[in-house]
């Protein structure tokens, strides 16, 4: 079950733990006061200081204040905040063990071989890969968390930790799950451009999750069915999906312009069709 909280204060309070993303921080005088973990993974040593770091919320402390502050901020600005997550305990844990646990999780092994980065950190990217691997192995990313916190417009969603009777042995990751992983950023890309194009934000996190699922099956229907690889073609082909619907492609003149694109490319090529066009891929979505 989610739950979705907005006060500062009875966010920080329903949480032990935050973690902070480096490679998206913007300094500023007092994020100095933070006691920073940082999530130091040997095998992403090359660029230590863009790496996450874990900050315990210790209620009392001076810099709390600036937190819920930051968080107020955030959510009056609809702008993303210091904080990219929260985590409620399922037991007490010393710091340093989550620390370690949490540091673990950033790199998964890939199936056939070697290793892969998992930025199960990222807000954007969280809710995505709990769609993607199976519940006794993503039971394995919380350990003793017991709720997971991620924000969401002026919301943070949290999502409980999966019940299963038997977790994974290994943080692994299946050559097809991985493919999955690797359509995020196409996904997300086209889920910001389409809340550009049509000027509104989206009205709930349900709704956020229903359009996911269409870009998913978007970017994988321009990709098998037309062959589109380039990463501005996909965007264009997926904010369409999500604009027009999922079955957009299946107008006739539209099929058309897929397979045969102009020299100019896919997007060149859509951009060419007419509003009535685009108007009758109405019918072809409510079959």
């Amino acid at each position: 079950m989610i739950q979705k909280m907005t006060d500062p204060w009875e966010l920080l309070q329903a949480h032990q733990f935050a973690i902070v993303d480096q490679l998206t921080l913007r300094p500023q005088s007092w994020h100095a006061a933070l006691p920073l973990m940082p999530l130091e993974q040997e095998a992403l040593k090359t660029y230590p200081e863009k790496l996450p770091a874990l900050l315990p919320l210790e209620y009392g402390k001076p810099y709390m204040e600036l937190l819920a502050d930051n968080l107020e901020e955030a959510r009056k600005e609809s702008k993303p905040g210091l904080l990219r997550a929260m985590l409620a305990l399922s037991e007490d844990v010393e710091p340093e063990r989550l620390q370690r646990h949490l540091t673990d999780r950033l790199v998964a092994h890939l199936a056939s071989s070697g290793r892969v980065y998992v930025r199960y950190f990222d807000p954007t990217v969280f809710p995505k890969l709990a769609r993607i691997i199976p519940p006794n192995r993503w039971s394995l990313l919380y350990g003793p968390v017991a709720r997971w916190s991620i924000p969401f417009q002026e919301e943070w969603i949290s999502f409980p930790a999966p019940e299963v009777e038997h977790r994974a042995a290994a943080w692994v990751i299946t050559d097809a799950q991985w493919e999955r992983v690797e359509r995020i950023r196409y996904i997300n890309d086209a889920l910001m451009e389409r809340e550009v194009v049509l000027e509104r934000p989206w009205e709930s996190f349900e709704e956020y999750s229903k359009a996911t699922e269409v870009a998913e099956r978007a970017v994988v229907a321009a990709q098998k069915l037309y062959g589109i690889r380039e990463r501005d073609e996909l965007l264009m082909y997926t904010v369409k999906a999500l604009i027009h619907g999922e079955h957009f492609h299946r107008h006739p003149v539209i099929q058309e312009a897929l397979r045969h694109p102009l020299p100019e490319g896919v997007g060149v090529t859509l951009n060419t069709l007419n509003e009535t066009i685009w108007a009758e891929t109405v019918a072809y979505n409510n079959d």
